[in-house]
């Protein structure tokens, strides 16, 4: 089997290059051989992934590196293997991959293969989900402040202070074209559980069940949006009567007026919507734990 390891240095608090060697020694032990690519911009890991030559591509870094690589992978038979080093690691987590080289090492050689669901926005993959309102907004604040390395206290700066001068445009909502809101101030598009790691956006999403899952709330506001949060933890924010919960195959997110509407796609900020999502069942094969 023909390994490819495709890092982005940076992550893990700058640990990623020392993490990504460590699994390419293990991995040179187990099979052989192992070739390493360290990502230095945007854009790397999608071209390196798309390089033939490879049957396994390891993605080493967060979930904006895994959905650069599942893009660059799109035309390729690879399968996918991830060790996580990133901030929030949502797709790692809800795959039950652990941030540990040795497992990781052990799985790739074992082989164990899970297929999943992945979702497609404007011919572009993603894995996780995305987000149109507050967490794109803050996800477009972080991106511009974000140096070498990356943590969540470089998320709560810009949280609080998105928090509290976003101004919550109304979002309309089409699922399998039926309008489910005219009037959402938050729209999330799942195709994971997590969003941000730790929050449950949207519980009732699988990861291979064809389907797309869309939690919208309403009437938000600084305090709201704080009490929100901390039911998001545990997902009884479904008993709300401000939340929407719908799951789809096509879903359309437009702003219901003038005001611009930030989105983010697999936690990176991704411009404005108007935006439409769809799913392509079981399209990527990524090796997971038995």
């Amino acid at each position: 089997m023909k390994v490819r390891i495709i890092a982005n240095p940076v992550s893990g608090g700058g640990r990623g290059k020392t993490v990504a060697q460590t699994l390419q020694d293990l991995l040179c032990e187990a099979l052989g051989s192992a070739e390493l690519i360290l990502t230095q911009k945007p854009g790397d890991a999608e071209e390196e992934a798309g390089r033939s030559g490879a049957d396994c591509i390891v993605a080493v870094g967060g979930d904006g590196t895994v959905n650069e690589i599942a893009n660059g992978m799109r035309d390729t038979a690879a399968t996918l293997a991830i060790l996580p080093m990133g901030t929030a690691n949502v797709v790692a987590r809800e795959l039950g991959i652990p941030r540990d080289p040795q497992v990781v090492a052990a799985m790739i050689v074992e082989h164990h293969i899970r297929e999943m669901d992945v979702g497609v926005t404007n011919e572009r993959r993603f894995l996780l989900g995305a987000g149109a309102g507050i967490d794109a907004a803050v996800a477009q604040a972080v991106s511009e402040r974000r140096g070498r390395s990356s943590s969540y206290l470089k998320w709560v700066g810009p949280m609080l202070s998105t928090a509290f001068t976003y101004s919550y445009p109304e979002i309309r909502a089409v699922v399998d074209g039926k309008e489910v809101s005219a009037t959402a101030q938050y729209a999330i598009v799942g195709n994971c559980r997590y969003s941000a790691g730790v929050f449950v956006a949207t519980p009732k999403a699988k990861i291979d069940d064809g389907l797309l899952d869309v939690c919208l709330m309403h009437n938000l506001n600084p305090l709201r949006l704080a009490r929100l949060a901390l039911q998001l933890r545990h997902a009884r924010f479904l008993e709300r009567d401000d939340v929407v919960y719908v799951q789809g195959k096509h879903v359309e997110l437009r702003p219901a007026s003038d005001d611009p509407v930030p989105l983010q796609i697999d936690g990176d900020p991704a411009g404005c919507i108007p935006a439409e999502f769809t799913v392509a069942p079981k399209a990527l094969q990524v090796v997971v734990p038995r």
